[in-house]
């Protein structure tokens, strides 16, 4: 039987397993539908561990003996002191775009373009981002933090926008790559779903400026006929959206928004520790009694803990 292990780097200092360690818990979270991915750690006191202050570096890996994977890297947020042991917080880079708000504007560039450029000013490297709708113009203003327009613009064309464990924003259309399989009675430890009827038949997006009906190439954006996309039939849900500028845009964001909104089941499932589950897999559930548990489904959020009490686990959060 493999041994949960650990390696936690903090400012100068490293911490790993031994009867010396004065970690008594990790827990790590991230997620796709949460602002920034964050840590707590829960720590004994010594001379090292008093030391640890706002601002210092921090990353964490985990697994089994000699094998540990990458689950965060950050740095930390906040500290307390408590009688007999202290809390320490992190967040990762993500919590640097919540703090930023510009104003600027953009002609004829791709969403995924617009999230490149407002990042990179705040040293936010990416990992894989894809072009998506392309905008005739698009504003941003400093009404919202930039970590909500990327989350606006992901929206807008049906992606996801998040970190990785290696802190590199995300911004792209779910499409599945690894798989983790978890079956009733060999490795699921609890579980539960919550599934709700969609509300929404229909979407209608309308521009507030719209342009031309000849297309995104034109500036001719005052016209007497309305931009106007609709998908689906039912009761309707209206997008006004002064980004949209032409029929096209409207229906693309229509059709996305409409598919969101027909995604009605998420639940949890929590497993042995697993430290290569990370945001964007998909997990697979087996042989559950609740055979609506069963299936493939997208992970949006993920959980890892570890302390001496309750061993090593992983909860996932999961869309379908």
């Amino acid at each position: 039987m493999l041994k949960p292990s650990y390696e936690i780097k903090i400012g100068n200092e490293t911490y790993k397993p031994g009867s010396q360690s004065p970690v008594l818990s990790i827990t790590v979270n991230t997620s796709i539908d949460i602002p920034a991915d964050s840590f707590e750690l829960l720590l004994g006191v010594s001379d090292e561990t008093k030391k640890i202050k706002e601002g210092d570096s921090a990353s964490i890996k985990m697994g089994y003996e000699d094998t540990l994977k990458n689950v965060f890297v950050g740095e930390v947020d906040n500290v307390v002191p408590e009688l007999s042991y202290i809390r320490v917080f992190g967040l990762n880079f993500a919590s640097k775009l919540l703090e930023q708000r510009i104003n600027k504007t953009y002609e004829k560039q791709a969403a995924g373009k617009i999230v490149s450029d407002l990042v990179k000013p705040f040293q936010v490297k990416t990992d894989e981002v894809q072009d998506g709708v392309t905008f005739p113009y698009y504003v941003v203003d400093d009404g919202k933090n930039i970590h909500e327009h990327v989350k606006e613009l992901a929206e807008l064309c049906g992606f996801d926008a998040y970190m990785t464990n290696e802190n590199k924003l995300v911004f792209k259309k779910y499409k599945k790559k690894d798989t983790h399989t978890l079956e009733y009675g060999k490795n699921v430890i609890s579980a539960w779903i919550d599934e709700d009827k969609p509300w929404i038949g229909s979407v209608t997006v309308q521009g507030e400026s719209p342009s031309s009906f000849k297309g995104a190439d034109t500036s001719h954006w005052l016209t007497k006929r309305a931009v106007e996309g609709v998908k689906g039939d039912g009761a309707n849900m209206l997008v006004l959206n002064p980004a949209v500028k032409d029929q096209d845009t409207a229906k693309s964001i229509a059709q996305v928004i409409h598919e969101a909104s027909q995604r009605t089941a998420r639940g949890k499932v929590e497993t042995i520790g697993d430290a290569d589950v990370k945001l964007g897999d998909a997990v697979e559930i087996k042989g559950m009694l609740n055979t609506k548990m069963n299936g493939e489904f997208q992970i949006r959020g993920v959980e890892h803990h570890m302390s001496k009490t309750a061993g090593f686990t992983t909860s996932i959060w999961w869309r379908n």
